[in-house]
C-alpha cells in the first residue's frame, strides 16, 4: 500500500499513516490501542487526519499498539457466595455457555480474570509517494474543494496541492458582520438583490440625544424620561463572493484571509458626520459609500 507524505515548507515531512487494520478499528471496538508512531524509532507528531510529523525524511515508519488484556476466565466476587451453582473459578468456555444459556445474574458474581498480551507494532512498507506543500485543512479551518486529476479522485491526503475552491465565503462574512455591535441586520440577495446586505445603526461623529419619554404600562408616554444616543441608518450591499478559488489551498486560503480582512474593514469603516451645509439637518457619510443604497 502507498504511503503518502508531504514535505513542508517549514522542512517538517509529514505521513499520511492511517491505524493499521491489525489494530483493530479505533475506539471501543479497538482490539488494541495505538501508543505511538515512528520515524526511524523517533516518535513522531501527531496532526490530523491521520497525518503524522517529522523533522526530518524517514526511513522507517512503523506504529506500536497495547492489546487488550486477553479474559482467560472468572473468579467469583464474593468467595462466601461459592456454591455448586457458583463456584469459584469458571473458565471461559464455562462462562459462555452459561451466558448463552440465559443465567444473566453470573455478570453480578463474577468478575473477568485477564492476562495481559504483548505488545504490537507495524511496519509501513509500501513505497512513498512525495509532494510538497503544507498540511490538508484541518476541521476547524476554511474546507477544500479539489479538481482532482482523475487517478488521484480517491485519494483525498494530496487534495489541497490541487486547483480547486475554498466554498462559503459570502455566508462566513455575514457570521462575522452579525457578531459586529453596530450591525442590526444581515441577509443575503435581500429582496432578490444579489449580494450581502447589511444594516447598521451607527452614532455622529459628535455625539447627540434626543429625550425619550419612558411608558406605562398601558403604553402611554409618562413625564418621566432618559436623554438616548441618536444614530443613523446606514445600508450596504456588498458584492462578496461565495468561494475562493486558486491553484491550491495554501494559495485560496491567503487570498480567503484577504478577502475576510476587506470585507470586515469596509464595514468597521462605516461613519456618519452632521453636514455642515445644512446646518445639522442632515449628515454626510464616510465609508464604504460605494456600497451605500
Amino acid at each position: 500500500m502507498n504511503i503518502y507524505a508531504l514535505k513542508h515548507p517549514d522542512g517538517r515531512w509529514l505521513y499520511h499513516l492511517p491505524v493499521p487494520d491489525a489494530f483493530g478499528r479505533p475506539g471501543f471496538t479497538a482490539r488494541a490501542k495505538l501508543t505511538g508512531v515512528f520515524a526511524d524509532g523517533r516518535p513522531m507528531t501527531e496532526l490530523h487526519g491521520n497525518w503524522w510529523a517529522t523533522d526530518r525524511e524517514a526511513a522507517r515508519l512503523t506504529a506500536t499498539a497495547q492489546p487488550r488484556p486477553k479474559t482467560t476466565g472468572y473468579r467469583l466476587i464474593d468467595p462466601a457466595a461459592e456454591s455448586v451453582r457458583y463456584p469459584a473459578t469458571l473458565t471461559r468456555e464455562q462462562f459462555d455457555d452459561r451466558v448463552r444459556g440465559d443465567e444473566d445474574t453470573l455478570w453480578s458474581f463474577y468478575t473477568a480474570v485477564t492476562e495481559e498480551q504483548p505488545p504490537l507494532e507495524h511496519v509501513y512498507d509500501g513505497p512513498v509517494m512525495v509532494l510538497e506543500g503544507r498540511e490538508p485543512p484541518a476541521p476547524d479551518e476554511p474546507q477544500w474543494i479539489a479538481q482532482l486529476p482523475y487517478v488521484l479522485a480517491e485519494r483525498a491526503e494530496y487534495a489541497h496541492l490541487f486547483p480547486g475552491h475554498i466554498p462559503g465565503l459570502a455566508a462566513h462574512m455575514m457570521d462575522v458582520f452579525r457578531a459586529m455591535p453596530c450591525v442590526d441586520f444581515v441577509s443575503l440577495n435581500f429582496q432578490n438583490r444579489p449580494g450581502v446586505h447589511v444594516s447598521l445603526y451607527v452614532p455622529y461623529d459628535e455625539p447627540r440625544t434626543e429625550w425619550r419619554a419612558n411608558t406605562g404600562r398601558d403604553g402611554r408616554p409618562l413625564k418621566s424620561g432618559r436623554n438616548v444616543p441618536v444614530k443613523v441608518n446606514r445600508r450596504l450591499t456588498l458584492p462578496i463572493p461565495d468561494r475562493v478559488a486558486a491553484d491550491s489551498y495554501a494559495e485560496a486560503l491567503e487570498l480567503w484571509e484577504q478577502q475576510v480582512a476587506h470585507w470586515t474593514g469596509v464595514v468597521e469603516s462605516v461613519s456618519v458626520a452632521a453636514c455642515s451645509h445644512c446646518d445639522g439637518k442632515g449628515y454626510v457619510s464616510h465609508g464604504a459609500e460605494q456600497y451605500g443604497r
